[in-house]
């Protein structure tokens, strides 16, 4: 017999619900600083890999282009990052961190730290590394060319 569908049980509701408190998680440590989660995760991309484009940074991010230019705006706008034009391409701009925006990297790993901590609390090491693994199995599995 066919088990029935329960959207308690469903994967995609809960990995929706995780994204959410994933979100406040960080929202609630970044308040302080005034950055919001979206900016805290351009800034810790922009600290990995400075320079990217914006459709670059973009993918990266796995978000849409206008979502992202609202997010650098505010950035830029706090003094965090400055766009740069590309000279071979005046349609694209390059992403930058200003000395204000470099000064957060401690604070970027200290809060990725904890929300990873607290998110973790109870699970062994090789659990987090499992949980991972399958995480990203299933966004593979659904991110396939549908036909």
């Amino acid at each position: 017999m066919e088990k029935t569908f329960r959207i308690d049980e469903c994967l995609g509701f809960i990995a929706n619900r995780l994204v959410k408190v994933f979100h406040r998680a960080f929202d609630e440590k970044l308040t302080e600083f005034g950055l919001t989660s979206a900016q805290f995760c351009v800034l810790a991309k922009l600290l990995e890999e400075e320079g990217l484009t914006q459709t670059e940074l973009a993918n990266r991010l796995y978000i849409e282009s206008p979502t992202l230019v609202r997010t650098l705006d505010k950035m830029e706008e706090a003094g965090i990052i400055e766009r740069r034009r590309d000279p071979k391409d005046r349609r694209a701009y390059h992403i930058f961190l200003l000395p204000k925006g470099k000064t957060l990297k401690d604070m970027v790993q200290k809060v990725g730290r904890q929300v990873h901590e607290e998110a973790t609390d109870g699970l062994t090491k090789e659990e987090v590394a499992n949980l991972r693994l399958y995480l990203y199995r299933i966004w593979k599995n659904l991110d396939k060319p549908r036909s």
